[in-house]
C-alpha cells in the first residue's frame, strides 16, 4: 500500500537526491513499516541545493508540483490550480492513501479529487492558521488574509464531519470535533526512547554560570520573542541576574528575524543574547538542549503542541511557556514545567528568576517531563495514528457536503 502526502512543505531536488528543511518529514517517513511507498506530493524548488533532511530513495518518492509561495498564492491561483489538478489527475491511480494539511488552499483539490477517484484520505490540523496570520499581518491585508482563513477553516472543518481528522493539541481538537466523530487528538514529536536514555546518562546537574537560557523554534511575531528579549533585560538590569539567551532558529529574510537582531543591538544585549541560526534536529540540537538551563516559550497563540517541549521534556530541562491554545494540556503547572500569561515580559523575569533561585523546583519539572514526554515519543503518536488509519476504508469514503 502506497501513503501519497501532500504536507504542505518545499523540496529541493540536486539531480541526485530530494531533500527539505523541514524536521516534520522525519515524523511522516516513520510510517514506512506500515506502507510499502511514501510519496510526497509537494512544491519542489527550482534551486539545485541540499537541504538538512534527504528523502532515503528506496522508501520514498516525490511527485514534484509546480512551485508556488503560500504567501503569494491567491495571486497566482488561476495559473497554480489547474497544474495541480493536472499532477494530481495523473499519479492519484497510483496510491492508496492520502494525507492532507488542513486547513490549506490546495488540500480542498485533493479532497475532491479524492472523493471524485474514490481514495481514501485523512487531514491533519497542525496548528491554529487564524491566529498565526493574525499576528503575522498588519493593515488591511491582514483583515484580507484572516477573510480568506476563515474559509479554508470552514472548508477544513466541513471536511472533518465525514472523514478521518487529526488536530494536534486540544484547542483544535475542540474546534473540530463538533463537527464530526473521526476527529482524534494527537502530537507531533520526534523523540525517541533513546532520546531520552541518553538524558538520563549524560545530562548534567545544576546551573551553568552564566545561566543558560534557550528558545528553538521559528522566528515569528507569534512566538514572542519580543516579550522574551525584554524579560532578559530586566533579569540583567534589574535582578542583576547573570544570563544568557540562546535563540535556534530561523525567520523571513527582512521579517520578524531582522526585527528581533535590531531590538537586541537597540537594546545592547548582544554579549547577552545569541542568535545561533537554525540547527537541523539530531544531535548537535539535542546536545545544545542538554547544555541549556532552562527552556523558554513565550508564545502568543497559533501552537498546536509545540515538538519543542517534547524535545525539551526529552533533554531534561526544566521549562516556562505560555498558557495558550494546547500548551496547558501538555504542561501541568508545578508539575511537568511552569505556566505564564502571554505577552507579560515581567511574569516571564520573575518565572526565570524564581526557576534560578529554585534547585528542587527545577529538579522536580526536569524529572516529571522526563516522565512525561515517554508518553509521546514519536513511536507513539505515530501508532496512535495507524490505529485509525487502519479503520479507513475505501467503503467509508462518503460525499463532501
Amino acid at each position: 500500500m502506497k501513503l501519497a502526502i501532500f504536507s504542505g512543505q518545499y523540496f529541493w531536488f540536486d539531480g541526485e537526491h530530494y531533500s527539505t528543511d523541514e524536521a516534520f518529514v522525519k515524523f511522516v517517513t516513520s510510517f514506512h513499516p506500515y506502507f510499502e511507498k511514501i510519496i510526497f506530493c509537494d512544491a519542489v524548488v527550482k534551486e539545485k541545493k541540499n537541504q538538512a533532511y534527504i528523502l532515503d530513495p528506496t522508501t520514498t518518492e516525490v511527485c514534484p508540483l509546480p512551485y508556488f509561495s503560500v504567501y503569494s498564492f491567491w495571486k497566482n491561483i488561476l495559473f497554480v490550480y489547474p497544474e495541480i489538478y493536472r499532477v494530481i489527475r495523473d499519479n492519484i491511480h497510483r496510491w492508496d492513501m492520502i494525507w492532507l494539511p488542513g486547513p490549506h488552499p490546495v488540500s480542498f483539490l485533493f479532497a475532491c479529487m479524492c472523493w471524485r477517484m474514490r481514495k481514501p484520505f485523512f487531514q491533519v490540523v497542525r496548528a491554529n492558521l487564524m491566529e498565526q496570520v493574525r499576528h503575522r499581518n498588519r493593515g488591511i491585508r491582514k483583515y484580507f488574509v484572516m477573510g480568506l482563513v476563515a474559509i479554508l477553516e470552514h472548508v477544513s472543518q466541513r471536511l472533518a464531519r465525514k472523514n478521518l481528522t487529526f488536530t494536534v493539541g486540544w484547542e483544535m481538537y475542540n474546534a473540530y470535533k463538533r463537527r464530526g466523530n473521526q476527529v482524534h487528538q494527537i502530537a507531533v514529536s520526534l523523540v525517541s526512547d533513546k532520546d531520552i536514555e541518553d538524558t538520563l546518562i549524560s545530562k548534567p546537574f545544576g546551573l551553568h554560570k552564566p545561566v543558560r537560557l534557550l528558545i528553538v523554534g521559528r522566528l515569528d511575531a507569534e512566538k514572542g520573542l519580543h516579550f522574551l528579549i525584554e524579560a532578559v533585560e530586566d533579569l540583567i538590569e534589574e535582578k542583576r541576574l547573570d544570563v544568557v539567551l540562546q535563540i535556534v532558529g530561523k525567520g523571513l529574510m527582512g521579517g520578524e528575524e531582522r526585527n528581533l537582531h535590531q531590538e537586541v543591538k537597540k537594546r545592547e544585549l548582544s554579549k547577552h543574547i545569541r542568535f545561533l541560526g537554525y540547527l537541523a534536529y539530531g544531535p548537535e540540537l539535542y546536545k545544545l538542549y542538554r547544555e541549556s538551563d532552562i527552556f523558554v516559550l513565550p508564545s502568543l497563540s497559533g501552537e498546536g503542541v509545540p515538538q519543542t517541549l517534547f524535545e525539551a521534556m526529552a533533554c531534561g530541562i526544566p521549562i516556562i511557556a505560555t498558557n495558550v491554545a494546547g500548551i496547558p494540556h501538555l504542561i501541568r503547572d508545578g508539575e511537568n514545567g511552569l505556566l505564564i500569561n502571554p505577552g507579560s515580559p515581567s511574569e516571564i523575569c520573575q518565572t526565570i528568576e524564581r526557576l534560578i533561585n529554585d534547585s528542587e523546583l527545577r529538579n522536580r519539572l526536569s524529572r516529571n517531563g522526563l516522565s512525561t514526554v515517554k508518553n509521546h515519543t514519536l513511536e507513539a503518536e505515530r501508532d496512535r495514528m495507524i490505529c485509525h488509519i487502519q479503520e479507513l476504508r475505501i467503503e467509508e469514503l462518503t460525499v463532501f457536503c
